[in-house]
């Protein structure tokens, strides 16, 4: 028998998904939706998905927005985006560099998703829930597997990073346009074991979405720094008697006749014009990767693959 006056609790289950089928069709009657979710912890329910973001005025998907698109926002507060299972289930091995989980609408419900959302809660990672037409304006395509991850960058001063080396393997990436280019430069240099990745001015960022979905993971585990100026360049090579080596179409040694076991930057160029000119002058090495046939020149990923390769080798050879 129920007592005049009291109220008997709501059984768990029952509530908890009339609240999700509330929040997910909230619409227009959000703020409801909104007041009814804060009220549940009084009965001792605890909403297993937060209210879903479906506006492009919001606060969260706007600074996305700025992050994915601006390469300024991306340096100045050091974070960048990383999309798709496979990432960010790698990203989340770092939990104390993920700051934000992002799922979209349809993905949000799916048990293949699960062990993200234990991991963010285990870690206090926060989770949000965009609509899938505002996860694809995030990032076209996204929406195929429903998951973003907000990622803090690798940093690290230079002097410090050649100063921990052993022998340093420096990438430089010199012009290099093609996000997907340097994507995969990015990837090289992780399965080189390269000490960081170096770009120039004129260089794409190595965290644009492109970029980082070319470097299949690398990216959150180099270091990137961007090219200092001459005389500190100097500086850095005479500390570390570190040589520097540069890619040309012709011209050069091949790789596998040249002695790249030392403190060694590699200098890879422009897709079109290749290393400029300045760098080709004040390099210590010159490399050319021999071809046959008709083929006149690689693409910059490919010559990086068989040169970064060669100092590998040379390098972990007895």
């Amino acid at each position: 028998m129920v007592s005049v006056g009291k109220t008997t609790r709501p059984p768990r289950k029952s509530t908890s998904t009339a609240s999700s089928r509330a929040c997910r069709s909230a619409g227009p009657s959000k703020p409801i939706c909104s007041r009814f979710t804060r009220i549940l912890p009084f009965f001792g329910i605890h909403p297993s998905m937060p209210d879903l973001i479906a506006s492009r005025k919001n606060q969260l998907f706007r600074h996305l927005q700025k992050l994915d698109r601006d390469p300024d926002t991306r340096r100045q507060e050091g974070k960048f985006l990383v999309w798709g299972f496979k990432l960010v289930e790698e990203a989340l091995h770092q939990p104390g560099r993920v700051v934000q989980l992002v799922l979209g609408e349809t993905a949000s419900v799916q048990p293949s998703l699960k062990s993200f959302l234990r991991g963010a809660r285990r870690h206090g990672i926060p989770v949000a829930v965009l609509s899938d037409s505002l996860l694809n304006q995030l990032a076209p395509g996204a929406a195929d597997q429903g998951i973003l991850a907000l990622f803090r960058m690798a940093h690290g001063a230079l002097e410090s990073l050649l100063g921990a080396a052993r022998r340093p393997l420096v990438l430089v990436a010199d012009r290099v346009q093609d996000p997907g280019n340097l994507g995969s430069l990015v990837r090289l240099g992780g399965a080189a074991s390269v000490t960081a990745l170096l770009t120039t001015a004129g260089t794409a960022d190595p965290y644009h979405t492109r970029a980082v979905r070319a470097s299949a993971g690398s990216i959150l585990h180099l270091p990137t720094c961007p090219f200092p100026d001459p005389d500190e360049w100097r500086r850095l090579s005479r500390a570390q008697s570190m040589r520097t080596a540069v890619a040309l179409a012709r011209g050069g040694v091949p790789p596998h006749e040249a002695d790249l076991r030392g403190a060694l930057a590699v200098v890879v160029g422009n897709e079109g014009e290749g290393v400029s000119r300045e760098r080709v002058e004040a390099a210590d090495l010159r490399l050319t990767v021999a071809l046959g046939g008709s083929v006149e020149s690689l693409n910059v990923a490919a010559a990086t693959a068989i040169i970064l390769y060669e100092a590998f080798r040379q390098r972990v050879a007895p």
